[in-house]
């Protein structure tokens, strides 16, 4: 039998070179559950994040328990759901004036416009930060907002949370480093399959 010549060398069997392509695909694997990971972990956080803030809707007086000393920011949900009823208003809001009085010693607890400029869209509900304020001790405390006199306003959702930003920012950290994990071990394990195919075809040349 006369068998063709190949100039002394044999083929390569891209089979028979390790490790297998099957480890690319596993690179891929690992970046798309990083991701899955990623989106479920802000998914679920960000839903349990405003769900602890207190909704209010005003005009009117409201009373909202607060059960940590601290800061405090008041949030207007120009998108917003309370109960069964959706709300949705201008998101500029103006005219509205607020007072808060603590319900224990009646004492009136000063307000301020918001030092950072926080925003959030999650589970139907979109907000801004407007004001912020500062406790000493948790306990009952009355809310009251209305529209000066002669002008008209339309009933809005207000929304105190404690911490907020500090949590968002901690949450949307956390979720980039699981992002960038994944994507790190997926680059690596290729650019090691790649590395560890290359030789091993040099070797079998």
């Amino acid at each position: 039998m006369v068998l063709p010549y190949n100039g002394g060398k044999h083929k390569i069997s891209n089979h028979n070179i390790k490790p297998s392509r099957w480890y690319y695909g596993l690179a891929i694997l690992v970046f798309i559950i990083g991701g899955s990971l990623f989106a479920l972990f802000l998914f679920k956080n960000l839903n349990k994040l405003t769900d602890s803030l207190t909704q209010l809707i005003v005009p009117g007086k409201k009373e909202a328990t607060l059960s940590e000393p601290g800061k405090y920011t008041i949030f207007y949900e120009y998108q917003s759901v309370v109960g069964n009823k959706v709300y949705s208003t201008e998101e500029n809001l103006s005219g509205l004036e607020c007072a808060l009085v603590s319900k224990t010693t009646g004492s009136q607890i000063p307000l301020s416009h918001s030092s950072m400029n926080s925003t959030y869209s999650v589970g139907g509900r979109s907000g801004v930060s407007v004001l912020e304020f500062l406790i000493d001790k948790p306990g009952a405390y009355e809310l009251s907002a209305w529209y000066p006199e002669g002008k008209e306003g339309t009933e809005v959702v207000l929304a105190i949370g404690h911490g907020f930003t500090g949590k968002l920012v901690g949450i949307i950290l956390s979720g980039l480093a699981i992002l960038f994990g994944s994507l790190i071990v997926g680059v690596t394990i290729a650019v090691k399959t790649f590395l560890k195919r290359r030789k091993a075809e040099r070797q079998m040349e």
